[in-house]
This record gives C-alpha cells, structure tokens and sequence, in this order.
C-alpha cells in the first residue's frame, strides 16, 4: 500500500468528523425489496422545488439504442461489474455532442456528500504528495491533462447530500448558486465539465424506498447528460440499507443509460471490514479504503477517458 495515500486520509480525518453528524435522509415510502438477490462473491483485487430546477440543455441529446446483441452483463450480477469501466457508444455519444455545445475540455466534477470532498477524493492527485509513480506514466499523463480538476470545489458537493437533496434548491451554495436553483444545475452551469462522478447512496436508511432513489438518481443522471457532461456512478462499499438494494438501483441506471460505473464495492472488498470503519458505523473508510477508491478512482477517470477520445 502506497504510505502517500495513507497520509492524506489521516489530514482529511477532520472533514470526515464533520461529516459523521450529517443526518441519513429517507423517504416516507416502504423499503422495496429486490427480487433477485446480487450476487456478492468475495474476490481477489489486483492491483424543491421549480422551474429553475432544471438547468438549459446545452443541447437535446440524440439517443443510440444500444447495439445487439447485448452482451452487457445484467444489473443482477452488479457485484460482479468490471471495478474498472470504459465508455460505451452511448457515453461517446454525449461527449462529443457536449464538447460540440460547449462543456470545458478535460474536466471533472462531481455529486455527493463530504466523502467526495477533494481532500478525500482524488485531491491528492493535485498536489505534491501525489503517490502516483514515474511507473505509470499512462496515470501520471491523466493527471496532468485533468490537473485543474482534482481540486475543484464542486457546488454539488455537500456535507449530508443525498440524492434527492442535490435536486434540491434549498441545498445549494448560495453564494455561488441562483436563486432556486439545485446544486447540481448549479454546479453544471458554473463548471461545464466534461466528466461527473456521482457519489450517493450513503445518506440513506434501510426502509426507505430503493425506488424512489433510484428515481432521484435517473433525474440527476438526465439533468447531466442534458448538459452535455458524461456520468459515471460509482456505488458504495457500505450497506447502510441492509440489502444492497441502492448498489442494485446504481446498476440498474448505469446499464438503462449505458453509461460507465466504477465498482468500489468489489474493490472494497478485498479490504477488512471492507473498508469501513466499524468505530464509525461502519459508513465512512478507513484509510486503507480511501486508497483504494482514490486509485480506482483515478483509473476509471483515466480509463473512460481515452476510450471516450479514442473511439472511432
């Protein structure tokens, strides 16, 4: 384990103790209960509310039914996903209709709660203790071409958000945001990135309706393709639901829209614990947890990346 990544998690421990008070938001709907069970195999890892919710499209996105036969494992399977995504024809399709509109060439931004803070997410990549070696060039290439981005203060990213909260005008940052908009049409109107990472699911309780996030999570995926910007999901490595029903919901989006999704839980899950801090209700990571997400992290921006660029 690289000592680097280590360090940074222990100087980010403050914003994650603000972050533990934040309140888990939930719905007043019944939980659902997935018919199919995932699959969770233990594996080796190598290595609200108007009309100014919605910001203007920057262009009305032509959908590309994806090809068959589809080959594309099932959202059943989500545990078993690839920890490591590339961009399908669909997320090509958007960047280049994006970049023809106007979203700002290599760029990153992203939608969550404390945890996807720079100082804990992908920020040391910005700096001078970066961990990453002259071993990798291909990463150390990425770095300098997204250099602007790794510690960039998104307006969609906020202690205690969740995703019906990042819709919600009355979250935003209003002194950067217009009045009544979201923090996420915030964050796509001051920031026009060409990538967003979408990190929810933990502000959620088991009983609340995996429906119902899986529907604010569709929103947010619409409101980002509108803008031109391609998503990536990320699912979670903790289970605060009971079920895993929110990392199922994450798949279902991420294969609907056929856009990438980084699985952190099957890359947690070589970890103790998983990840997680059990001194902590077993919600936030462990400084070896944090290692791996920001290495995967860093992997998937590289991998979508050139495959969005390099496609024919």
């Amino acid at each position: 384990m690289n000592k680097g990544f280590i360090v940074s998690c222990m100087i980010c421990f403050s914003i994650l103790a603000a972050c533990a008070s934040a309140p888990a938001v939930a719905t007043d709907m019944p939980a659902s209960v997935p018919s199919n069970s995932p699959v969770v195999p233990t594996v080796t890892f190598t290595l609200t509310s108007t009309a100014t919710l919605t910001p203007t499209p920057l262009f009305t996105p032509t959908i590309t039914p994806t090809p068959t036969p589809d080959t594309r494992p099932l959202p059943r399977v989500w545990a078993s996903w690839p920890i490591v995504p590339v961009a399908g024809a669909r997320a090509v399709q958007i960047y280049r209709q994006g970049l023809a509109a106007g979203v700002t060439p290599h760029s990153f931004s992203a939608v969550g709660d404390c945890q996807s803070m720079p100082d804990v997410f992908m920020g040391i990549f910005g700096t001078d203790r970066n961990p990453i070696g002259a071993d990798r060039p291909d990463l150390l290439e990425t770095i300098d071409v997204f250099r602007e981005s790794f510690n960039h203060e998104s307006a969609a990213v906020r202690d205690g958000l969740s995703a019906p909260s990042a819709l919600d005008p009355l979250w935003a940052d209003h002194t950067r945001c217009n009045s009544n908009e979201s923090p996420v049409a915030c964050e796509l109107r001051l920031y026009k990135p060409e990538i967003v990472f979408i990190n929810l699911g933990t502000n959620w309780k088991a009983g609340a309706s995996a429906d119902a996030y899986e529907g604010y999570l569709r929103k947010i995926v619409d409101l980002i393709i509108a803008n031109g910007s391609v998503p990536i999901l990320t699912n979670k490595a903790d289970n605060v639901e009971g079920d895993h029903s929110l990392n199922l919901a994450t798949a279902k989006v991420a294969y609907d829209y056929d856009i990438p999704l980084m699985n952190f839980w099957l890359a947690a899950d070589r970890l103790p614990n998983h990840g997680l801090d059990s001194a902590r209700d077993n919600i936030y990571l462990t400084p070896a947890g944090w290692d791996v997400r920001n290495n995967v992290a860093l992997r998937t921006l590289d991998s979508v990346w050139r495959s969005l660029e390099k496609a024919p």
